[in-house]
């Protein structure tokens, strides 16, 4: 699955330029003009978001040199609130994501005078992640509504390990320490798609702004990160009770895929 990620955007990253993602997005703004509201008297009228906000699960992929030394994909969460411009296709907002991309877990004795107790010992590779965005859509109240962003913000990437008591299912935090971290400013683009599930539509008003409507939210994004420190998985080498660091920098591009839930009020 990752392999073929990496082809489809390279091919994309190699053809098309950030000239070409504005020309499309002016295209989009002409395509997604809205129509005027045409209720008649005595009819309630659908009344347009301004707010969508949504959560899901987000899905990362180096690439570049970042996927050259970082071969497994990340996993976590990200969530986003957006304004709709009045009267405009387009939404700008602030999105949050987590993610880790590399996890080990083992099992040690407290301390070489307590050989007596163990405790697991949790190593983690992290991806926080702040991006403002600019979209345009096509609309703001259809069933099926296609959008394009560009994004620009950081990643924050960061190696922590932490101490656990045992059994897993229930082991609380000890103590933790962060082996390694650093800023990597990022810009992109991006697309996706909503697909409404549910709609309150006529029930809304202007004076009663309850949930226009729920949707399944698809997105893809390309982030070009600049240069970075980071650890990928195995690269604290433990030994004669000293921890070293196999650090590495490069170049943090990534592409991420989010699935999840968008609500508009």
């Amino acid at each position: 699955m990752q392999r073929i990620f990496r082809r489809i955007f390279s091919r994309i990253t190699r053809r098309a330029t950030y000239p070409t993602f504005i020309a499309a997005l002016v295209g989009l703004v002409l395509l997604a003009r809205p129509a005027p509201a045409n209720a008649q008297e005595g009819e309630t009228a659908d009344v347009p978001p301004v707010v969508i906000t949504g959560i899901g699960i987000l899905g990362g992929f180096p690439t570049g040199e970042f996927g050259d030394n970082v071969k497994n994909p990340g996993i976590g969460v990200s969530g986003f609130v957006g304004y709709i411009i009045p009267r405009t296709p387009a939404v700008i907002g602030l999105d949050l994501g987590y993610m880790i991309y590399g996890h080990e877990r083992r099992t040690e004795q407290f301390s070489l005078t307590i050989p007596d107790v163990l405790v697991d010992v949790v190593t983690e590779n992290n991806i926080f992640s702040m991006n403002a965005f600019l979209r345009l859509m096509t609309g703001t109240t259809a069933p099926l509504r296609f959008y394009v962003e560009g994004v620009v913000g950081f990643h924050y990437l960061f190696t922590s390990t932490a101490i656990e008591n045992l059994p897993r299912l229930s082991g609380e935090e000890i103590a933790s320490s962060t082996n390694l971290d650093d800023f990597a400013f990022t810009k992109g683009v991006g697309g996706g798609v909503l697909i409404e599930v549910w709609g309150a539509g006529e029930d809304r008003t202007s004076q009663n702004r309850t949930v226009r409507s729920v949707s399944l939210d698809v997105r893809m994004r390309y982030h070009d990160g600049s240069e970075a420190d980071y650890l990928k998985r195995g690269d604290i080498v433990r030994r004669s009770g000293t921890a070293e660091l196999n650090i590495t920098k490069s170049t943090t591009d990534l592409i991420t895929a989010h699935l999840g839930i968008a609500v508009d009020f």
